[in-house]
């Protein structure tokens, strides 16, 4: 079947991690599906076996991860990661025994907040974030929406995010001309209180959909992932080709993408069409968002 997400924006830099997330949840669920932009102007097509019914079933109805199911090595987290290990003896080898013994969908998640590679040298995490702004404090993340109806998430497929009342700090911020992982902004962006329930859970899958890699940033190191090109910079493609999550994956990584000038006839003939940059504005002392991104090349 094929759904037309109209709504999508290809300069939004929520964009290419909620399209991760959509792909990850079929892929979760065996259901054959890929993406691509298609037609003037371009729409993100979903290629997929599933109906619009049945997708929104599958984002309403996919697990989340658990702080119990966990083995926490102090027995408990404290607040954040970096206090957590700070508990314990050896801080990697504790980290390395919770991403062991954790189930696989908690282990996706310690993954995507945090790398052995961010692991300082002092044995503690430098920063456990993913993007910019994936709150450390591990409170938010096990607070999914409440009351999720997959009627409304349908809805929201079709005709495009509903902004709802949220509260600070609720998980992941999201919002059309700005999307921060932290703090929760709404519509504008000096709001704060909103969110849409079909990105936020997109987002928080296609962020452990997408392999987090540690990036340095001066003296600090910072969790990365394919979309980074800097340690304040997002780049992303609009692909005309259908790709699944796995090739996905692969095209956000490409160098050529992330590169000073984008090579747009060597990028053109892998499909790419054009490439955005967003750069992170901040808001306050601890909220950094990414605006709409410009084009790089296209």
């Amino acid at each position: 079947m094929r759904l037309s997400l109209a709504w999508m924006l290809p300069h939004a830099p929520y964009m290419p991690v909620a399209t991760a997330g959509l792909l990850a949840l079929l892929d979760d669920a065996d259901c054959a599906a890929t993406a691509h932009w298609s037609g003037d102007p371009e729409v993100l097509v979903l290629e997929t076996d599933a109906g619009l019914e049945r997708v929104a079933e599958l984002i309403a109805d996919a697990p989340w991860p658990s702080a119990e199911r966990i083995p926490w090595p102090s027995g408990a987290w404290q607040q954040g990661l970096k206090p957590t290990l700070s508990r314990t003896s050896s801080p990697p080898a504790a980290f390395r025994a919770m991403v062991e013994h954790a189930p696989a969908l908690e282990r996706r998640l310690l993954r995507a907040i945090l790398t052995d590679g961010l692991i300082g040298e002092d044995g503690m995490p430098g920063r456990s974030r993913l993007l910019r702004g994936v709150k450390a404090d591990l409170s938010s993340v096990f607070k999914p929406p409440k009351a999720i109806d997959a009627g409304a998430l349908a809805a929201e497929l079709r005709d495009g995010p509903d902004f709802r009342p949220g509260s600070s700090g609720f998980g992941l911020g999201l919002v059309p001309e700005v999307q921060t992982f932290g703090g929760t902004t709404g519509p504008d962006a000096s709001s704060v209180g909103a969110y849409a329930p079909l990105l936020y859970l997109l987002l928080w899958h296609g962020i452990m959909a997408l392999p987090p890699v540690a990036i340095r940033a001066g003296r600090q190191r910072v969790v990365g992932g394919p979309l980074v090109t800097a340690a304040d910079t997002l780049s992303w493609p609009r692909w005309r080709v259908p790709v699944d999550l796995r090739n996905l994956r692969v095209l956000f990584g490409l160098a050529a993408i992330h590169a000073g000038k984008p090579d747009g006839a060597m990028l053109r003939e892998r499909g790419i069409q054009a490439v955005y940059r967003a750069r992170a504005v901040k808001l306050s002392t601890t909220v950094a968002v990414f605006r709409w991104g410009e084009q790089a090349m296209g």
